[in-house]
């Protein structure tokens, strides 16, 4: 594995236990079986999505959040889209739908991908996959201590980690199949938990707060960017647990189908 991530580009090497308590003091316990990769880094999505966000009003690009997407029909002279707002009203009310029509389209509906492709006649093979997560809140400068600093991945347990700055760590696993549901099960939170007392038991978990989100994932775990049926459609979508990892690269794949010329 490590020769083939080194014909892709990305350095990897072999640590030794020593080795492992000298990258992460923090962690506890003795771990065999190492892998480290000096170019692993983490970074806080909601920054960098509300940055890029603001980018794009700088450019001219008209930002419509709070907008629920009712219908959308795509023809041979554009694609229509009925939206209404979900803003909050001051007598309750509800908005009234908006028509819109665009040249073209790119679908990067999460979850809901597989449902907008059958409106626009594809079939978008995308399924929710619950993924679970705690932020430890790291408020006492002990607790700071004792958390980690390098990324981890416990390849048994399928639990990854993050430090976000200074007061808060991340820690992330298992993937559940339950449709829509996006229920906080115990059960699965208390692996986590347990997980960092383990490994880190200087570091308190009281003030750990969990959340579970839908991936959209692909049966075969591939993004999937491509045309629609309607030269007018377009698709990024079923990055899984990927979707900031393979974000740029798949924003420049399909930004290149979008500005290629062709026939409608």
């Amino acid at each position: 594995m490590t020769e083939l991530l080194a014909k892709g580009g990305l350095e990897r090497r072999a640590v030794t236990p020593s080795e492992i308590r000298s990258i992460e003091p923090a962690l506890h316990g003795m771990v065999y079986g190492g892998f480290f990769t000096p170019s692993d880094f983490t970074g806080d999505i909601h920054k960098f999505t509300h940055g890029l966000a603001l980018a794009c009003i700088r450019h001219g690009v008209t930002m419509r959040f709070a907008t629920e997407v009712l219908s959308a029909d795509a023809g041979t002279d554009g694609v229509v889209v009925v939206c209404r707002s979900t803003e909050p009203t001051i007598d309750g009310a509800t908005h009234p739908p908006e028509t819109q029509r665009f040249d073209k389209v790119v679908v990067c509906g999460g979850v809901m991908s597989r449902h907008f492709g059958e409106a626009l006649g594809d079939r978008i093979n995308v399924y929710p996959v619950k993924g679970y997560s705690i932020t430890v809140q790291l408020d006492d400068m002990a607790d700071q201590q004792a958390a980690p600093w390098v990324s981890l991945l416990d390849d048994k347990t399928k639990i990854v980690t993050s430090r976000l700055g200074a007061q808060r760590f991340r820690v992330a696993g298992t993937a559940e199949f339950n449709g829509f549901n996006r229920d906080i099960r115990a059960e699965r939170i208390a692996p986590l938990v347990a997980w960092c007392r383990a490994h880190f038991p200087g570091m308190s978990t009281r003030q750990a707060v969990p959340w579970a989100g839908l991936r959209p994932m692909m049966p075969d775990m591939m993004p999937r960017v491509a045309r629609g049926r309607n030269p007018r459609v377009f698709y990024n979508t079923g990055h899984g647990h990927l979707g900031w990892t393979l974000s740029a690269a798949t924003a420049d794949a399909v930004a290149a189908l979008v500005s290629t010329r062709v026939n409608v």
